[in-house]
């Protein structure tokens, strides 16, 4: 979802002929991203139990220190929910601190993917929803107007304790297993952004560093990846693809 939102952005952005880049953070190398040559920086990321997820944390951590530099945060939720507005907390701090002057946090509601499955309906509204939000985020950004979520004390310490989850995640991933009609394709070791997955002739296996991401799961041609009890409420019958998204919209 949060893919989607970018992609958006992207051609908003290119529409007033402002180049925009993009970079995947699980593959990028941080030499690969010469900050000098742009005018501003972006972080996107889903919200994960009212926070970012942990794999976000960890690339802020490896950003650079630098002067001064205006930057946005972009955050895709499931729902409307206050206690998500608290979920780029962190992730400001530790830009504040690095010289990313954060101006902007904005957040998106989307179809939700997680435990519940919105219907077609939902799905197309909250789609227009954010179509229409786009250009006004662009052309906030581009004029330096500053939008953050207001949030409260209590709203911010359940974002904190929402970060057990990182933990949780680490337990609930190797709980993953794969039926017998896997056919080690070797398509969930690619896509998992915390190269949590390795994959064999005979074998699939499940380290301990799952991000809780659900790729693997949603993305696997077989649908031969599950979860063993009582982790089983997490799985969905299919995955919003942004094709099939995109034709719904419309």
């Amino acid at each position: 979802m949060t893919k989607y939102v970018i992609e958006e952005l992207k051609n908003k952005f290119e529409d007033r002929q402002i180049y925009f880049d993009c970079f995947t953070i699980e593959n990028v190398k941080m030499q690969e991203i010469q900050l000098d040559s742009y005018d501003m920086v972006g972080v996107a990321y889903p919200v994960h139990s009212f926070n970012a997820p942990q794999i976000v944390i960890n690339f802020v951590k490896r950003l650079p220190k630098i002067g001064s530099m205006n930057t946005f945060i972009i955050n895709t939720a499931g729902e409307y929910n206050a206690l998500n507005f608290a979920s780029s907390a962190l992730l400001m701090k530790m830009l504040n601190k690095k010289g990313y002057n954060v101006f902007y946090d904005k957040q998106f509601i989307m179809p939700c993917n997680f435990i519940i499955k919105n219907d077609e309906a939902t799905v197309k509204h909250l789609l227009n929803e954010v179509d229409k939000e786009i250009p006004n985020t662009v052309s906030e950004i581009v004029n330096g107007i500053s939008f953050k979520q207001t949030n409260s004390v209590l709203v911010r310490a359940l974002a904190i304790i929402g970060r057990v989850e990182w933990i949780g995640a680490h337990i609930i991933g190797k709980c993953f297993y794969t039926e017998k009609s896997c056919n080690q394709c070797g398509k969930c070791e690619k896509n998992c952004p915390n190269h949590n997955i390795q994959t064999s002739n005979k074998s699939v296996g499940f380290k301990w560093n799952c991000g809780l991401c659900m790729r693997c799961i949603y993305q696997c041609p077989q649908c031969a990846i599950h979860v063993h009890i009582p982790f089983k409420f997490i799985r969905l019958n299919s995955w919003y693809e942004l094709t099939k998204i995109t034709t719904i919209r419309k």
